[in-house]
């Protein structure tokens, strides 16, 4: 995400002076080859050069970098995120001390292949941006994040925490977690009958894409939004004992209705 982020702001005409720092001695090797940053750094301390700290770092460890933060931004500095979930990302904010200014943000796009080869300038064109207020936050941060956001094309909105998180494990968390179970219910059905693997098509790779993303990061999303993610879950399984009784009782008239009704939702919102 934050190489993608800072190809689209070099594509986009954004002049200003970008530090690239990751722990991946490779990672800043090709940064700096691809002409994507102009300093690069393996220290989370050359943050504190910065006027806007975008942290693209798993959920889990950018809340630790945030507390690391606090002690190494200048005052004014902005800190914001990327992260997929947001009740813990802005608690940490609100801890940082009253010189420092953040704004919890989420850009809605993705790929299920991570890190700088898979850098993309096109990935934030287009897609929706959730940004949040902390104790931290104040209007001129806010705008400034949001001018990042649309200056890479995406479409910046702003949500209250609970709100995303509740809206987040339905739209995307959810799914991750449907992709995962689908996989592993048919690796386990192929110890028996390998050539299922052989037959699937365009509909199984549409549905299943997301379940090889980076382990590393849904752990942390799926820890830090545990309570909405399993909410979600089980109004799946109800809907899905729903499906499972009208197949039992082979029940046409009650199936044609159950299918019709989500043909038309789908239809409906993703025209």
């Amino acid at each position: 995400m934050g190489a993608s982020f800072a190809l689209a702001l070099r594509a986009n005409g954004y002049a200003g002076r970008l530090i690239g720092i990751s722990r991946s001695a490779e990672t800043l090797r090709k940064a700096q080859a691809r002409n994507l940053v102009d300093i690069v750094s393996s220290e989370l301390s050359h943050a504190g050069e910065a006027d806007v700290v975008v942290l693209c770092t798993p959920v889990r460890t950018l809340i630790a970098q945030i507390g690391q933060l606090a002690d190494l931004c200048r005052p004014g500095a902005i800190i914001t995120d990327m992260g997929s979930t947001k009740t813990e990302v802005v608690r940490a904010m609100d801890a940082l001390p009253a010189h420092l200014r953040a704004v919890g943000s989420h850009p809605m796009c993705g790929k299920e292949t991570a890190g700088i080869d898979a850098a993309d300038a096109s990935l934030y064109r287009g897609a929706p941006w959730l940004l949040t207020r902390t104790r931290r936050s104040d209007d001129e941060a806010l705008s400034i994040v949001c001018a990042l956001a649309e200056r890479v094309g995406a479409t910046p909105r702003e949500i209250g925490v609970e709100h995303h998180d509740a809206l987040l494990a339905f739209a995307s968390h959810l799914p991750y977690a449907l992709a995962v179970a689908l996989v592993t219910a048919t690796d386990q059905f192929s110890l028996n009958q390998p050539e299922v693997w052989q037959v699937t098509a365009g509909g199984f790779r549409d549905t299943s894409r997301v379940a090889a993303s980076d382990v590393a990061m849904w752990l942390d999303i799926l820890l830090t939004n545990a309570d909405a993610v399993l909410g979600a879950v089980r109004d799946f399984q109800f809907t899905l004992d729903q499906f499972t009784a009208l197949l039992e009782r082979r029940d046409e008239e009650g199936l044609r209705a159950f299918l019709a009704a989500a043909a038309q939702a789908r239809k409906t919102h993703f025209r």
